[in-house]
């Protein structure tokens, strides 16, 4: 019966309510060897009584209970009830008043207070659960979408400084890198926005990225990619699984004339997306790579991933000469 806002939804229920209480409280009467119709008019003379108490205790409940100023809150409600008991008394006895009639003629005003009262803090349990967890997932959207915009200028920062080491050898593939670029971030501003993307659009905006390292890596990188499974239909949650190319094309090699390569597996079994991606390493920077993996991207994607997926596999391995990295994910 509490609402924050009293809305038209809300005027129908507390009619709904005192007209189910009137109802059931003359078939209750009639066992005081009264007609149906003596005990509906004995009820709807005494009802404004019911109705006064009634409210004012929802005030006391939003002014009081509800604040945690309980001391207050037992003080007026136990004064509500009395003087509404002793009302109800001197209108049903014509005032002739005893301890007795008190008794008998209160316990109605009594029952609907406390019945009104129990189901109004019950609502407002359920609204305080139902704030709570909206609070809750708008805390997640919103360090979601910090994660993402931390982690887009991370990406273009790296792939800027690419295209900048183009420019100085080569300025037509420079050139190329950059309408390459443009591509990218057209997906991530634009079409990224949303919870959730087709599996196949994130697939393609992988491909556009490698093509993007192709064209700075040419004949130095031996690529392999296999892409196995149903993907039609299957979501993902967008630039989620950037980050490991990513760090696979930035630790693959440090030299100009070093070969390199790497591997991609995608796989699509049933409803879960298995993604492994492994790694050349040049043998001087281990150490350097090892702690740079640690770095924004696979650490934001670690945070994306522990709010997106109750269940989720991530492995992060250096082995002998290359480095690997696997990951499981259900797909909606």
């Amino acid at each position: 019966m509490y609402r924050n806002k009293f809305t038209s939804q809300t005027l129908a229920f507390h009619i709904l309510f005192w007209v189910v209480y009137c109802i059931s409280n003359a078939f209750l009467w009639q066992t005081f060897d009264k007609t149906y119709n003596e005990t509906t008019f004995y009820g709807l003379t005494r009802l404004p009584v019911k109705i006064i108490a009634v409210y004012i205790n929802f005030f006391l409940l939003t002014r009081f209970f509800f604040q945690k100023r309980y001391v207050f809150f037992i003080c007026l409600f136990l004064l509500n009830l009395f003087l509404a008991g002793l009302i109800q008394t001197y209108i049903s006895t014509q005032g002739i008043f005893s301890y007795e009639s008190f008794t008998q003629y209160s316990l109605p005003v009594y029952s609907v207070i406390l019945l009104s009262s129990a189901l109004v803090i019950i609502q407002f349990f359920f609204i305080k659960v139902r704030e709570s967890k909206q609070m809750e997932i708008e805390k997640i959207r919103t360090e979601l979408s910090f994660l993402k915009a931390q982690f887009q200028p991370h990406f273009l920062f790296n792939t800027l400084n690419n295209i900048y080491s183009l420019t100085i050898n080569n300025s037509q593939l420079a050139g190329k890198s950059i309408l390459q670029l443009s591509g990218l971030l057209r997906y991530v501003l634009y079409e990224s926005e949303t919870e959730k993307v087709d599996l196949q659009k994130e697939i393609g905006y992988l491909q556009d990225y490698i093509e993007l390292e192709k064209i700075r890596f040419a004949s130095r990188m031996e690529l392999s990619i296999n892409i196995s499974g149903n993907i039609s239909g299957k979501k993902i949650a967008p630039i989620l699984l950037m980050p490991f190319l990513e760090n696979a094309f930035k630790h693959a090699s440090n030299k100009l004339d070093e070969k390199i390569w790497i591997t991609v597996d995608l796989i699509v079994k049933e409803m879960n997306l298995s993604f492994t991606v492994e790694n050349s390493v040049f043998p001087e920077g281990k150490t350097k790579m090892h702690n740079s993996y640690s770095g924004i991207g696979l650490e934001n994607v670690k945070r994306r991933l522990s709010l997106l997926y109750e269940n989720f596999t991530l492995n992060n391995e250096l082995k002998e000469n290359y480095y690997h990295s696997f990951l499981k994910i259900p797909l909606s």
